[in-house]
């Protein structure tokens, strides 16, 4: 009787042991292609078929939302009056710019067919909670020569590090192990759920092979919004160079906050001057490295929290060029307050 009691209770705790698989959600690529897009705004020749990736003025995008918006880069555009999307089912359909931001090359084209194909688009799917973390698994869906869709699996070697784009401005882009060719510049990005979580883009330095980048989905959903509504992407301008400060870095520097953003330089005859915001005026040298000292750090906008230098721009863009804000820092271990205009940049 003892041994059937055993047997018994070895049988439900190995039934018991493996519940996440049942509940772990994955989506298959072949769903996900119905939210990518071709983008071509050239002749396409024969020959061009054989070619192993496209060429200027094709490139892959992505469905935004059933109104016919396109997400693509500049780069897949030669020709602004030919260009035509290409839908996985729904055919070969013209398309027109809406507006472009030169600074990171997101361009919004909308399709121009009828409703029944519009309300059929497949937009890709958002999550504001969506953030990739080191480790984590990803796909890339980008096109080939004939318009077919390419799938590229990889994985998140760096959430998020500042790079330097085409434009000479620097973002926090997204890290892969996943290589960026013409053929996947502005494919979409997906995590292992079928969630939108980036865009591939070439960058200023062409990385070598094993590794690439992806605009992070808040950063292009916030720029196609804006260009959507406005026609542009205005973004505020505060004149204040900053830094994240985490945890580690805090109790390192002494400071008041364990979060933050470190004001290293303010611009001269920025808001940030005018308001009275303070740069860090030295270094603190710990081995080979130079920590900024001395400097404001602001923790917060307008009673926001700010914990990193990607949140304060997401902030201060949210509000605009012309808002008047409070800005919330220390200094010398004091809370202070002060007000800014924003400029725009």
């Amino acid at each position: 009787m003892g041994r059937i009691v055993l047997l018994v209770l070895l049988v439900f705790s190995g039934s018991v042991c493996y519940p996440c698989l049942c509940h772990s959600k994955t989506v298959s690529p072949s769903i996900l292609k119905k939210s990518v897009v071709f983008v071509s705004s050239t002749t396409i020749k024969p020959d061009d078929i054989i070619h192993p990736v496209v060429h200027k003025g094709l490139g892959a995008g992505f469905v935004y939302d059933k109104k016919g918006h396109v997400i693509v880069q500049m780069s897949s555009i030669s020709d602004s009056h030919s260009i035509e999307c290409s839908i996985v089912s729904k055919g070969y359909w013209p398309a027109v710019i809406v507006g472009s931001d030169p600074l990171t090359g997101i361009c919004v084209l909308q399709i121009k067919a009828p409703e029944k194909v519009l309300s059929s688009l497949r937009p890709v799917a958002m999550s504001t909670k969506a953030r990739p973390g080191f480790g984590d698994h990803i796909i890339v869906i980008g096109v080939n020569p004939d318009g077919s869709r390419t799938v590229v699996p990889g994985c998140v070697s760096t959430a998020l590090c500042p790079i330097g784009l085409k434009s000479n401005t620097v973002e926090r882009l997204i890290q892969t192990s996943v290589f960026v060719h013409r053929g996947l510049d502005g494919a979409p990005v997906f995590d292992k759920r079928g969630i939108f979580v980036g865009m591939a883009i070439t960058t200023a330095e062409e990385p070598p092979p094993g590794l690439g980048y992806a605009l992070p989905a808040g950063l292009v959903r916030w720029i196609a919004d804006s260009i959507i509504e406005n026609g542009r992407v205005t973004r505020a301008y505060l004149g204040a160079e900053v830094v994240t400060v985490d945890k580690d870095l805090g109790r390192l520097l002494n400071l008041s906050a364990e979060k933050g953003a470190l004001v290293v330089r303010v611009a001269p005859g920025s808001p940030a001057s005018r308001a009275g915001l303070r740069g860090c005026p030295r270094n603190l040298r710990l081995g080979n490295r130079l920590y900024p000292m001395g400097g404001d750090l602001i923790v917060a906008i307008d009673r926001v929290p700010i914990d990193s230098d990607q949140k304060l721009m997401e902030v201060l863009n949210k509000k605009g060029p012309g808002s008047r804000v409070l800005i919330s820092f220390y200094r010398d271990g004091r809370l202070r307050r002060v007000n800014a205009i924003l400029g725009k940049r």
